[in-house]
């Protein structure tokens, strides 16, 4: 991005005799810690790997010294010269455990504020785990240092649009504040940060809404999206001034990505899990190629196989969070499969992911063993059943229960029009069960997945 500080006031006592004090502390600290995340992610790969390599000795160490659970983990090998691949691998009920039994690593005496997360459980029983101030200020700092990396223009809008329980007029309730860049808005040029949480939305006046400002960066779960472009058509996107998609928790259907892209409208995800924030982000020239954020994390890719959906070798997506020491997440499983490469076909010279799939999120198994993917378009429901929301869940090998909300019950053509287009999706062999509600009981659940497969 382009530094422009003509609108900024200055400090007059930056002109003294004395050492420069242009700018206030927190926003040069934030800038400053922004240039060593950029330092880190694009510079010299030896040097960054040294650095990986001694946050992992230091995490490896705290762990074995605080944690009887980690010290077992971790066996008779040394925490000091330890590889990664000298420790077994975290599933989600070995942090449970951790969690239960031992609570925080840090105590609150050494940072300025532990707090406990726990995942939406929206493919399983959730998962408790604790952050501190720390994890939350490389989040933000991350976070922005992604716009610096790219060149984005920080001056655009930002506009978050996600479902809600909360009733409301036409749907959904509006809240506006000047900037979205933290310790950085009113020291640079930054936009509108507009949310925009719905619930059963009128799509027109969502629609009015929406264009009562450039809409900028575009965050939203991929049904709105889907539900706003079916409903008013690429060019609302185009008119109402998005600069870029950028859709999270579920992935966006390639037609619609191929739909946005032709109008000009980049995509950017981002690929992530709540225990670990930021594992990589979508490359600007190489679409579905994911740039590691190696300020952040370690990522393996394990048990490689090749797949008969892609022909391409995929294995066990395994992350290790550099920054987890109130709970340490360490070769620990997310659930989802990928490609890692060396280095990305843009130039990009560090690691990348490619061909992720969310195993417990996007795919169907069978019986047999295999694995199909399970995509479904919203619209393919709405067109057989009148509805305001859905969800879709594989609860056995053999058992689909499909979920209709805001319906007290569907007529028989409703309910063999659904199975239908199930088994069309799924396969011949599954048992669709059709319920209806009046509100689904999403329970923890805030990603509210379209489908996913509990088994």
């Amino acid at each position: 991005m382009r530094l422009d500080f003509s609108s900024i006031p200055l400090r007059n006592r930056a002109f003294s005799d004395k050492p420069m004090t242009f700018i206030d502390k927190l926003p040069k600290e934030i800038l400053s810690a922004i240039l060593d995340v950029v330092a880190i992610e694009t510079g010299n790969r030896s040097a960054r790997e040294y650095w990986q390599q001694s946050q992992l000795q230091g995490l490896l160490l705290h762990a074995a010294q605080r944690s009887p659970i980690w010290k077992k983990r971790i066996g008779t090998l040394k925490a000091k010269g330890m590889r990664l691949s000298d420790l077994p691998v975290q599933s989600r009920a070995d942090a449970v455990r951790q969690v239960e039994s031992e609570g925080s690593l840090v105590k609150a005496s050494e940072t300025s504020r532990i707090t406990k997360h726990s995942t939406s459980g929206s493919t399983g029983t959730p998962v408790p785990f604790f952050v501190t101030q720390r994890n939350g200020n490389y989040n933000s700092v991350r976070s922005l240092a992604q716009f610096f990396m790219e060149g984005l223009d920080l001056s655009l809008n930002r506009t978050r649009v996600r479902s809600t329980r909360v009733p409301s007029e036409n749907g959904f309730i509006v809240k506006r504040h000047d900037g979205w860049a933290g310790a950085l808005d009113g020291f640079l040029r930054t936009g509108l940060n507009k949310h925009v949480d719905y619930f059963r939305p009128n799509l027109d006046a969502l629609c009015r809404e929406l264009l009562k400002d450039p809409m900028g960066y575009v965050v939203a779960q991929p049904r709105v999206v889907e539900a706003l472009f079916d409903h008013a058509g690429i060019e609302f996107f185009r008119t109402g001034g998005a600069a870029m998609l950028v859709p999270i928790a579920e992935t966006l259907h390639p037609s619609l990505r191929d739909a946005f892209v032709s109008a000009g409208i980049p995509v950017r995800a981002n690929y992530s899990c709540e225990e670990a924030a930021l594992v990589a982000s979508e490359c600007e020239t190489v679409a579905e190629h994911y740039h590691v954020a190696t300020s952040n994390v370690l990522v393996e890719v394990v048990e490689a196989e090749v797949s008969a959906r892609t022909g391409t070798r995929v294995g066990r997506i395994l992350v290790t969070n550099l920054h987890s020491h109130a709970t340490p997440f360490i070769r620990y499983d997310v659930g989802d499969v990928g490609t890692l490469l060396e280095c990305c076909p843009c130039g990009h010279d560090g690691p990348v992911l490619s061909h992720i799939y969310g195993r417990a999120k996007s795919f169907v198994k069978h019986a047999d063993g295999t694995e199909t993917m399970f995509f479904l378009r919203g619209k393919e429901v709405t067109a057989i059943a009148r509805l305001d929301e859905y969800r879709i869940r594989q609860t056995g090998f053999q058992n689909i229960v499909v979920e209709i909300g805001g319906r007290d019950q569907l007529s028989a053509v409703e309910t063999s029009g659904l199975t239908a287009l199930i088994k069309e999706h799924a396969g011949e062999e599954f048992a669709v069960e059709i319920k209806s509600t009046p509100q689904i009981n999403w329970g923890h659940s805030v990603k509210r997945l379209g489908f996913a497969c509990e088994i």
